[in-house]
Formats: C-alpha cells, sequence, structure tokens
C-alpha cells in the first residue's frame, strides 16, 4: 500500500471527522500514515495545538504512524512542501490528505489502484480524489474516470519522479506574466490559476498547490479524476487562512462506488472545457482578486460582506 500523508495543525473537529472518514478505508491496516504537526504561531494557538496533536497518541488502525511535530510554525506550504518531499525520499509514491477533508470509504483503493495503473503514464501528473460537481458528468459512465488540465490539492496522490519536478522558486515566473500563449496554456484548468500564482509569487497569499499546478502545466501533464467525488471538504465554512470565501459550487457528495481505471483514458474536451468553467472567476471575483494584489483594501471589503451576510 502507498503511504499516506496527512497535515494538522489546529483544528481538532474537522481533524477527528478526517481520521474517522480515513479509518473507514480498510487499506488503513495495511499503510504507514505519516503525520506532519505545525507548531502554534503564538501563545494562544498552542492549546489548540496540543489537542490536535492528542488525536495521534496511540493512534490504532494503521500499519505504522510516524508523527513529525513542528517546532516552529512552518505555514501550510511549506509544511507540505516538506513533509511530501521527507515522505517521498523513502517512497516512491505518495497520498496526501489535509485536516479538513472527509474521505470515501473506497478512497484508499481508488488512490492505490490509480498509483499502479497510471505509474508509465507520461501525461499523468497526479491523481485526485476531489471532483467538483459538473452538469456534463451526468451523461457519462458514474464509475469510470476522467483527466483534467489541473493538479488539485484535495485529497490528491502523485509519484516522486513528478514531485521532483516542480521549480517551488517558480524561477521562470516572469517570463510567464509576459508571455500570454504560456497564461493561456497554464489557465486551461481555470483563470484563476494564474492571478493565483500572481499573488502567491507577490507575498499576498501563501500557497503550494498553485505552484503544484503550475508544474503540471509546464509539464504539459493531466490529472485522473473520479466521476464522482471521493473527498469532501469541510472546513470552507470554518475559519482557516488559505482559502477566500465560502464557494457552494465547491459542496459535493461522497460516493463510495467501485471506479472503473481505464489505463488509456483520454481527455475530452468537452469535461475539460466544463471543468475550466466551473473555476472560472466571475466578474466579482475577478475584482476581489484585483484588490488583493493591489493591496486595495480586500479584507476590509471582504469583512463589511461577511457581517452583512451575517446579519440577514
Amino acid at each position: 500500500m502507498s503511504p499516506i500523508c496527512i497535515f494538522v495543525y489546529k483544528r481538532y473537529d474537522t481533524t477527528k471527522m478526517m481520521l474517522e472518514s480515513l479509518l473507514k478505508c480498510p487499506e488503513c491496516a495495511d499503510s504507514d500514515l505519516y503525520v506532519f504537526m505545525d507548531e502554534a504561531r503564538n501563545d494562544e494557538e498552542a492549546d489548540a495545538v496540543e489537542k490536535v496533536r492528542s488525536l495521534f497518541d496511540d493512534l490504532q488502525g494503521f500499519r505504522r504512524v510516524v508523527t513529525y511535530p513542528a517546532r516552529m510554525n512552518k505555514g501550510m506550504a511549506n509544511s507540505i512542501i516538506d513533509g511530501v518531499t521527507k515522505v517521498l525520499e523513502i517512497h516512491e509514491d505518495v497520498i496526501v490528505i489535509e485536516d479538513d477533508l472527509v474521505v470515501s470509504p473506497d478512497f484508499l483503493k481508488f488512490m492505490n489502484d490509480a498509483l499502479v495503473v497510471y505509474r508509465n503514464r507520461a501525461d499523468i501528473w497526479s491523481i485526485s480524489g476531489y471532483t467538483p460537481r459538473l452538469k456534463e458528468l451526468e451523461d457519462c459512465n458514474s464509475n469510470g474516470v476522467f483527466l483534467v488540465p489541473r493538479a488539485q490539492c484535495w485529497g490528491w496522490a502523485t509519484w516522486r519522479d513528478r514531485w521532483e519536478k516542480v521549480d517551488w522558486d517558480v524561477s521562470d515566473f516572469k517570463r510567464l506574466a509576459r508571455r500570454k500563449d504560456l497564461r493561456t496554456a497554464f489557465n486551461q484548468g481555470g483563470n484563476d490559476l494564474f492571478r493565483t500564482l500572481e499573488m502567491e509569487r507577490r507575498e499576498r497569499i501563501e500557497s503550494w498547490a498553485v505552484r503544484w499546478a503550475y508544474a503540471a502545466s509546464k509539464n504539459q501533464m493531466l490529472t485522473v479524476n473520479p466521476m464522482q467525488s471521493k473527498v469532501q471538504n469541510i472546513g470552507l465554512k470554518s475559519s482557516q487562512s488559505h482559502v477566500g470565501w465560502h464557494d457552494e459550487r465547491h459542496n459535493v457528495e461522497l460516493h463510495g462506488n467501485t471506479t472503473v481505471l481505464d489505463p488509456d483514458v483520454q481527455l475530452d474536451e468537452k469535461l475539460a472545457y466544463a471543468f475550466k468553467k466551473h473555476h472560472d472567476l466571475s466578474i466579482i471575483s475577478k475584482i476581489g482578486y484585483f484588490m488583493r494584489l493591489h493591496n486595495l483594501g480586500y479584507d476590509f471589503v471582504k469583512n463589511i460582506i461577511k457581517r452583512l451576510k451575517k446579519n440577514k
């Protein structure tokens, strides 16, 4: 079985729910679990961090549990980059889950099987457990898979040789910013991608995932998705630092049906376009990105809107 790598911080409730769902996968008993625990940023967060860490004291249900409690706060991006790199120094592949996700009982079977089936496909970058709601999928084989031009980060898996291709410094960003053709190619997975990478490069946000997605695009590689999602994000409505406003479009139902893995699956242009449109930004979102990029009172406006919604 491929190793499981999870990242936790201070969210006890979602971490507990994530673990409970993961332990319903029969493959846990034969899987090594690596747990990376970020340190508190300040004394006020210390109790919450320790409470989360207590969930892993004498944790049963896995072949082996290895914990890595950080001694200083790394932030999500550095934690994931460092943690996945550490695991892939030991193993050839890895399955990654964050502390705000719940998974279906066949999640690990799907991931392990897909890592074997697509290992030698030169055009496959990663495996995603999360699939958004797309109307176009209703007409497809619901137990199959499809390819998308975007590496995702809500329950995913990859191989060492793909991970090693990533330039985490994005040393060619200036070239990307100058070249419309390169930006267009990157945005095939959604027109939020270049904007997000630009914000990350200007240190407006902290994101490993957009750099991961850019590396996939740069290498002209695709991600395998199940037709029916095997992952739910339960943390979007809670307080967190690494996502924006909650969007109902991201809500999905979990499906535990056995997935048929077509080793020769090819990119379906209709599904790829639907996937892109799902991620494309609305006019209001584009304005929000612009405000955030140029430091034009984004947080102030965001807080006002939150208050107005709360008072409705």
